[in-house]
């Protein structure tokens, strides 16, 4: 059974907590994409300004995730130098962290901060970016994140279709390893990037804007190899 995962990209406190109760009564994780402004021309809370306290409740355990009782979070963090801000985004008690190869000459720490806190850690990656540089980090993280475009930060990029070609080659080096997919999975190519052997969907567009969207979730589960 194929991993599926709904993603968020927060704007306001309200926006987010809508948009997980949408979901958390049929999805087990759900991915929160941050962006910071430098690393994405995107800014989204907390780095927009909004809701600044929301993140600071959040960070002391004052409150918690909307629905945590229900469901997992993971932080794709598509921030410059994650390392810096990793920390205080596991202290929101999140069970995954996810951070771009792109953004650091210092993976390593980010791993090592995760580890330390029992925190699962993903690497991500452009379908730009050279594979080799995932090498030496691989046996490292729980998963790769392949994203299929280049444009970070917003819902609806279409799927640049060269990432197809990219997971397989992923499956074939790395066979253990949880291959993911972010950005242009839909439901006219989510068969197919399963079929290439991504074990994980994580889509914002086709799930929350869908009619019936425990129904598109079900669906893309239930693709295999």
């Amino acid at each position: 059974m194929t991993i599926v995962v709904p993603a968020i990209i927060p704007k306001t406190r309200e926006q987010t907590e809508e948009e997980i109760s949408r979901v958390a009564s049929f999805a087990h994780l759900i991915q929160i994409d941050i962006s910071d402004g430098m690393f994405t021309p995107v800014k989204t809370w907390p780095y927009n300004g909004r809701d600044i306290d929301f993140f600071e409740k959040l960070k002391t355990e004052a409150i918690g995730w909307p629905r945590w009782e229900d469901v997992d979070f993971e932080i794709h963090l598509m921030v410059k130098n994650p390392e810096d801000v990793v920390r205080d985004w596991i202290y929101t008690g999140v069970s995954a962290i996810v951070a771009h190869i792109e953004a650091t000459d210092n993976f390593q720490k980010v791993i090592d901060i995760c580890k330390e806190n029992l925190v699962t850690v993903g690497i991500a990656i452009k379908p730009s970016t050279d594979l080799s540089k995932l090498d030496k980090f691989v046996s490292q993280v729980d998963f790769i994140q392949c994203m299929g475009n280049d444009s970070l930060g917003k819902h609806g990029a279409a799927l640049d279709l060269k990432v197809l070609n990219r997971i397989s080659q992923l499956h074939g080096h790395y066979p253990n390893c949880i291959i993911g997919i972010d950005i242009g999975v839909t439901e006219e190519t989510a068969k197919s990037l399963v079929k290439a052997g991504a074990k994980k969907l994580i889509t914002g567009s086709a799930i929350l804007d869908a009619d019936n969207p425990e129904e598109v979730f079900e669906e893309f589960s239930s693709y295999t190899l």
